[in-house]
């Protein structure tokens, strides 16, 4: 896979960066509220076990899409974020279209 990640695309990559952690930690804290409402249902412990697997499942997705914070793993990082949905079809637009034609290319490969 390419590594030259072009500078304006790496621009709205930064840009967009506070935009998908927000939104991934959102989706993380609804589905951690789920569990904790329903709590009761199947017993305490039951639902700690659950939340406490949701977090270290959920703890690698941020991993993979936020850790490597590099231009040289900008193309990556871009991949992970669209396949997690944590961009809007319009903030993806904003990318230029070689990168969307390999970012595009590896999903459906994938």
């Amino acid at each position: 896979m390419p590594r030259d990640f072009p500078e304006p695309d790496w621009k709205t990559l930064s840009r967009l960066k506070p935009l998908a952690l927000d939104r991934l930690c959102q989706r993380i804290l609804q589905k951690a509220g789920g569990i904790i409402t329903h709590a009761q249902e199947g017993g305490h412990h039951h639902s700690y076990l659950d939340l406490f697997r949701h977090i270290q499942e959920n703890d690698k997705v941020v991993s993979v899409c936020f850790d490597k914070w590099s231009r040289s793993h900008a193309l990556d990082i871009l991949i992970n974020w669209r396949s997690e949905n944590l961009l809007t079809d319009e903030e993806f637009a904003a990318f230029s279209p070689d990168t969307r034609t390999i970012v595009n290319g590896f999903l459906k490969r994938g």
